[in-house]
């Protein structure tokens, strides 16, 4: 059983990129290394690109295979946001680029659970983990937790996870701030969350998809940062939410240098690399965050409001994030949950179920506020109003 430190067999039989052993002495050779190693081309395309000239001419490499582990600009770029921003002081070494925080959340499972292993989900949670965690043959224990905070926000967290935990579990699923009820954990429920893990030796898998995107001032916490949780942790972030660039299909991940070697191992088996134009596109916006991301959290938050102002429901305000997440028993009156759900389609509404993100919030209803442009939220929001009453 991989428990902290330990990684799942197929991480030991499995070797890294066939080139990676050679790495340190590649580099040493600089400009004199004729590269014959590879199977790429020193041709650009012989075509236009709908993309900016200026770009492509400062990175002429833009065609080309990069590093597996990212581009070293980026990288460079994501240590000096991950100390401003997140309080993480980390080298290059320590961050893996991936194809999105779903490659990053993938890899992790195949590189930390075996079959017969146990990982605590604490729900509601994004729904493809929970697959990605089968696929890897383990299993699913889900902790309803996001919700309850909202009702009990003194709960004994320590007392309340330690139920779930058996000699089967392995590692633990957080999500803060949570999709999709917009609950944003405090240090100090973190920290009960932290001596969780340490104390029964543990995996975190720290999903921050929503860094950056907290409201009304709120402080949004990497469990990495603790005493103790960094070298346990794999923290996942992603360029999808607040870089608003979910079809570049960038993220990365923040861990010890064990940990992301290990990692790349899956990685270079599944997808080799993310993009290396993509790559090189996002290394200006992490430098400039910090002139733009203010607007557009601001913005959110707007939306945020104007979403709880109309809709004409009960529901805990969202702390940060894209979503409104609330149980619908109340407003079905009398009609069957998934007939209200095509309800909405039929009125020119879509909204998500809620037995997606776990098996005790199959009567809630998920609803995004930043998809659409305010004009286009209010008309969806009214119908939605129409129809539930």
């Amino acid at each position: 059983m991989p428990r902290f430190p330990n990684f799942a067999h197929r991480v030991e039989s499995i070797t890294g990129s066939v080139f990676e052993k050679y790495r340190s002495k590649m580099v040493a050779q600089g400009e004199n290394l004729i590269k014959l190693h590879i199977g790429d081309t020193y041709l650009p395309p012989d075509y236009d690109l709908p993309v900016d000239k200026n770009l492509l001419a400062d990175h002429p490499d833009f065609n080309r295979y990069c590093n597996t582990f990212g581009f070293e600009p980026l990288r460079d770029a994501l240590t000096v946001k991950l100390k401003e921003d997140n309080s993480l002081s980390v080298n290059r070494d320590q961050i893996l680029i991936t194809n999105g925080a779903t490659n990053a959340l993938s890899i992790s499972m195949m590189a930390l659970v075996q079959p017969g292993d146990e990982v605590l989900v604490l729900s509601p949670a994004w729904p493809f983990f929970f697959g990605m965690v089968q696929i890897a043959g383990s299993k699913i224990i889900e902790v309803p937790f996001y919700t309850r905070l909202f009702d009990e926000p003194e709960l004994d967290i320590e007392r309340y996870l330690a139920e779930f935990i058996t000699s089967k579990t392995v590692a633990v699923y957080l999500n803060t701030p949570n999709n999709p009820s917009g609950k944003v954990l405090s240090q100090p429920q973190l920290e009960q969350v932290a001596r969780v893990v340490q104390k029964n030796n543990l995996w975190l898998v720290s999903d921050e998809a929503y860094d950056g995107l907290t409201f009304d001032g709120q402080t949004h916490v990497s469990i990495a940062t603790l005493p103790g949780m960094f070298e346990r942790t794999l923290s996942v972030f992603t360029f999808s939410k607040s870089f608003m660039f979910a079809g570049l299909r960038l993220g990365y991940v923040v861990a010890s240098e064990d940990v992301v070697a290990n990692l790349n191992k899956m990685m270079v088996h599944q997808l080799y690399s993310p993009s290396t134009l993509a790559q090189q596109m996002m290394v200006e916006p992490v430098k400039t965050r910090r002139q733009w991301l203010p607007s557009v959290r601001n913005h959110y938050q707007m939306l945020r409001d104007l979403a709880v102002d109309i809709i004409e429901i009960d529901l805990h305000t969202p702390d940060a994030g894209y979503f409104i997440f609330f149980p619908a028993d109340k407003y079905l009156r009398g009609r069957n949950y998934w007939d209200v759900i095509e309800m909405c389609l039929e009125n020119g509404v879509s909204i998500a179920p809620g037995d997606s993100f776990g098996k005790d919030f199959s009567h809630y209803i998920r609803l995004c506020f930043t998809g659409e442009p305010e004009e286009r939220l209010c008309v969806g929001l009214a119908r939605l109003n129409d129809i539930l009453g």
